[in-house]
């Protein structure tokens, strides 16, 4: 709670330190009010902060900060650093933009932690509704208002179905918080007892969460938005929006209704996963794109990550927590050099030719966050993977062979890049800022280290439920 106030204070400062000025001018300034959120998450999670903010002002009906909401939202927090530092323009003015960036991060935050659907509802508009005006903010670009229209209709379409599913919830437990429904769920599990409303509710609050995540077959928005949008606004929506998402996807299905998976959704979430792997995995292979690679790139990530979902919410808090660094850091690298490298009308594979030739550091990099996303040992990736793949063995075998083949197929494109940028002759040059080099180097750190290490994040996942 404390992190987030943080974050909205600080956006309202930053909005009106910025006016009239360059946009680059009130970066600093947002930077500073994300790194003291980032900074209080530690020390909220060992409990060293002597005032309870929580206990006077919020109602753990509504918002609760347990070690789940706190750990996500270090992540979360962290990748907004990575993208504020790395995707800055000198051209701009106001900082209207950067505030956006702030407050859609404030409606994240919101979702890690809420505990009750009115709540998990006002997240999510608070995430979506800036970034409608982010994904649009190139006003005489045709592909971004395609992009910002057709953003807000599945936008409004998945929240419209999220809140019916809501009212089918509350139909059927008479509660909206979440242990009272989940009280409600666990005595219908234990009876057997098919309650229809219920099963309706929860269909319902699955499709509008896999509209959220991209997942099949609702991920058909992602590729036109996530070529259409500004790279800043693209970066926003395949690392923050995901990884929000799937912290309110496991708060309300792996902690709330697991009791009901058996019966009720299980098994539908098992077949939308494999399918979600294989579509966004195959469908990436086919793209000359390189942002529509990697938007196919993301349905398939997605795919893995519903994987988690399906576990005990102990392997599963560990394995998201672990995979969502991962792809947090690679997502950061590539489109960092992506948009270092690209120009208008130019966004296929060529841009990265020769690369190696002109800048080995840039190379490096790119080849360690292709790693991870491909899933090769040494990464974060793999071990992200691994720890998911074992976890869902034990219900679901056929799934993971299914993962299999889709990590198998993954490294088809992935490789496409490193072959444009250590074998292919070109010149391209990033020409790298020193103090983005510092972001970069620890984006790739966190990368190596927990892939060598994951056991950094065992502490984590103790969590007592």
């Amino acid at each position: 709670m404390k992190s987030l106030m943080v974050v909205f204070v600080g956006a309202i400062v930053v909005m009106f330190a910025g006016l009239g000025k360059k946009e680059n001018k009130s970066l600093p300034l947002a930077l500073l009010f994300l790194i003291a959120a980032l900074v209080l998450i530690p020390l909220d999670f060992m409990a060293k902060l002597p005032w309870k903010f929580e206990l006077k002002y919020v109602d753990f009906d509504m918002l609760f900060f347990d070690r789940v909401a706190l750990a996500f939202s270090g992540l979360l927090i962290l990748a907004s650093i990575f993208i504020l530092s790395l995707f800055k323009s000198d051209e701009n003015y106001g900082s209207d933009l950067p505030v956006l960036f702030m407050f859609s991060l404030c409606g994240a935050l919101i979702m890690t932690a809420a505990n009750n659907l009115v709540m998990l509802f006002l997240g999510i508009e608070a995430l979506s509704i800036p970034l409608y005006v982010l994904v649009g903010s190139r006003k005489k670009s045709l592909a971004g208002n395609e992009a910002a229209i057709k953003y807000f209709l599945m936008g409004a379409f998945s929240t419209a179905v999220f809140l019916l599913g809501c009212a089918f919830i509350y139909g059927s437990t008479g509660a909206l918080d979440l242990e009272s429904i989940f009280r409600n769920s666990n005595m219908l599990a234990h009876m057997k007892a098919n309650n229809s409303l219920q099963s309706v509710g929860i269909s319902l609050l699955l499709v509008g969460l896999c509209f959220k995540v991209s997942a099949f077959p609702f991920h058909f928005w992602s590729p036109d938005v996530y070529e259409g949008s500004p790279n800043r606004a693209t970066v926003f929506m395949s690392t923050i929006v995901k990884v929000a998402a799937f912290a309110a996807f496991f708060r309300l299905f792996t902690l709330v209704l697991m009791d009901a998976k058996e019966l009720q959704w299980g098994v539908i979430l098992a077949v939308i996963s494999g399918m979600t792997i294989l579509v966004g995995n195959i469908a990436a292979i086919r793209q000359s794109n390189v942002k529509r690679t990697l938007a196919y790139s993301s349905v398939a990530h997605a795919g893995y990550m519903l994987m988690a979902i399906l576990s005990s919410p102990e392997d599963a808090f560990w394995a998201l927590l672990l995979y969502g660094v991962g792809y947090v850091a690679a997502n950061v690298i590539v489109f960092y050099y992506f948009n270092a490298l690209s120009s208008e009308g130019n966004e296929s594979f060529d841009v990265f030719n020769g690369m190696a030739s002109k800048d080995r550091f840039g190379a490096v990099l790119i080849a360690i966050s292709m790693f991870s996303l491909a899933g090769i040992p040494l990464t974060v990736g793999f071990a992200g993977k691994y720890s998911i793949f074992t976890a869902a063995f034990q219900g679901y075998p056929w799934l993971v062979g299914v993962a299999l083949l889709g990590s198998a197929i993954s490294i088809a494109y992935y490789f496409r890049v490193l072959k444009s940028v250590f074998f292919t002759e070109g010149d391209s040059n990033p020409n790298t800022p020193l103090i983005d080099k510092f972001v970069l180097v620890i984006a790739a750190a966190c990368i190596i280290v927990l892939g060598v290490a994951p056991a950094i994040l065992t502490q984590l996942s103790q969590i007592k439920y």
